[in-house]
C-alpha cells in the first residue's frame, strides 16, 4: 500500500525510514541513490527523503510488479503443501 505524503513548503516527499520496512528494504536496493533528497525543516536537516512523484513511479513499476510474483510463489507453494499426504 502507498503511504501518504508530506508537503513542507510546496515539496511532497516520502521519508523512507517512515516506509513499511519491506518497502524500505526493496526501495533501497533498487532506487538510484541520486534521487534521494535532504529537506531543510525549522533548521534542521532532514534525510533520507524521496520526492513523493519518484517514491510514486517506483512503487508503481517496482514494488507493485514484485508483489503479485511473490503472491503467485506463496499460493504455489500452499497449493502443493495441500497435494501432499499426510501420514499419522
Amino acid at each position: 500500500m502507498k503511504v501518504k505524503s508530506t508537503i513542507y513548503k510546496g515539496i511532497e516527499y516520502v521519508q523512507i525510514n517512515a516506509l513499511p520496512k519491506e518497502q524500505m528494504d526493496s526501495l533501497m536496493k533498487t532506487i538510484n541513490r541520486e534521487l534521494l533528497i535532504k529537506i531543510l525543516i525549522d533548521d534542521k536537516l532532514v534525510g533520507n527523503c524521496l520526492q513523493f512523484k519518484d517514491y510514486e513511479s517506483w512503487f508503481d513499476l517496482v514494488y507493485a510488479s514484485e508483489k503479485p510474483a511473490a503472491t503467485k510463489a506463496v499460493k504455489e507453494k500452499e497449493k502443493a503443501l495441500e497435494a501432499e499426504p499426510v501420514s499419522l
